[in-house]
């Protein structure tokens, strides 16, 4: 592609970023850059809605060309190394899903375990941390683990990215009722969401969520919620507040 070619791209990225409900480009500009590898995404953003859309954005205009998101949530709190990677690993350790899954974490290129299966182990789970971004690595039993771990790592104080590269052994294809499933689980994991007044239903990496919350602060963490789930491309809010 030549120089004028890459220039209009990035002004098109740009003004659709821009003009996204969701992105908020004055208080956090977002930096395009295009490059033989493909358009890079750099710099900070409000939430994790914000970070997933604009990377939705981006990759529908790039087409077929590569896209690396390199954003970054800002945290509410910033924490050092040492305290989020141990808040990973309390999160996982605490999620019974993960019962017997061999957790380990990595520090300063040390691998340790620090926890056994209980009944055998089903999967292992390397948590490691670094200026914020969380990793993951090791291999998992499903989709919905894989996100779950996902989720708990984003939910930790401090983390401003994760990098997810945990295997899901066997593979298992993608559908919209994982999706789905992944998403309920999610809100019913959330203490300050009442997912049973909710329902979700999932399409292409559409979510559609609908019920009746007591607030319109319920409302928005639900919606958070929704986006945290790997794979989910866009939130429909179609919930209703009360009280």
């Amino acid at each position: 592609m030549d120089n004028n070619s890459s220039n209009r791209l990035v002004r098109l990225v740009m003004a659709a970023l821009a003009n996204h409900p969701e992105i908020d480009m004055h208080h956090y500009p977002i930096r395009v850059i295009h490059r033989d590898s493909g358009l890079i995404l750099e710099g900070e953003v409000e939430n994790i809605a914000a970070k997933r859309c604009a990377a939705a954005v981006v990759r529908r205009i790039a087409h077929q060309m590569p896209v690396l998101d390199h954003l970054r949530v800002v945290p509410a709190q910033v924490e050092e190394d040492g305290a989020l990677r141990d808040e990973v690993v309390r999160n996982l350790s605490q999620e019974s899903a993960f019962n017997d899954y061999l957790l380990c974490v990595t520090r300063n290129g040390v691998t340790e375990r620090i926890r056994e299966g209980h009944n055998g182990e089903r999967g292992w789970i390397e948590i490691e941390a670094a200026d914020g971004v969380v990793g993951l690595h090791g291999q998992v039993g499903s989709l919905t683990h894989r996100r779950l771990a996902d989720v708990l790592a984003w939910w930790s104080g401090g983390c401003e990215d994760v990098q997810n590269d945990l295997r899901v052994v066997p593979a298992e294809r993608d559908n919209d009722g994982e999706l789905a499933d992944a998403v309920r689980i999610v809100l019913e994991k959330d203490p300050l969401v009442h997912a049973e007044q909710l329902s979700v239903r999932a399409r292409d990496g559409r979510v559609i969520l609908q019920g009746s919350v007591s607030s319109r602060e319920e409302k928005r963490l639900a919606k958070l919620d929704a986006w945290y789930v790997l794979g989910v491309h866009e939130v429909q809010d179609r919930i209703q507040t009360h009280g």
